[in-house]
């Protein structure tokens, strides 16, 4: 797996994670890794582009879920009234965590495991970045 970073600003700093290959049990550790590194120098918004990810696993999936959680701990009162409310009336998606054009496979992984839920899914960067 490659992961590419890039920076941009919207209303706010967004790094953006444009990964290549596959999100599995040989590779989830160095997304999670990398994405800790990040947030302890100062990253707070993310974009993961799967454009040209072949393959989620369990594995992958775990790691998107704990990137998810990372983010969310940095923002706990927004997060616990966002969650509370979203939950209510089923509409809670990241404030901080999108993603981008997952392949059609790569998609109905993160649908049948409910990540459609909590994530935002975008056709481009553009539109993922405006979305912050």
């Amino acid at each position: 797996m490659e992961i590419v970073v890039s920076n941009q600003v919207s209303h706010v700093p967004v790094t953006i994670f444009q990964v290549k290959g596959e999100i599995s049990a040989a590779s989830y550790e160095q997304l999670q890794q990398q994405a800790q590194d990040a947030f302890k120098a100062g990253m707070r918004n993310l974009i993961l582009d799967l454009t040209d990810v072949t393959i989620v696993s369990s594995a992958g999936l775990r790691a998107i879920h704990s990137i998810f959680t990372l983010l969310q701990a940095a923002f706990p009162e927004e997060s616990a009234e966002a969650i509370h409310k979203g939950m209510k009336e089923g509409t809670f998606k990241s404030s901080h965590l999108k993603l981008v054009r997952p392949t059609r496979h790569v998609r109905e992984t993160l649908k049948m495991a409910g990540y459609d839920m909590f994530l935002e899914i975008h056709p481009n960067q553009q539109e993922a970045i405006a979305s912050f």
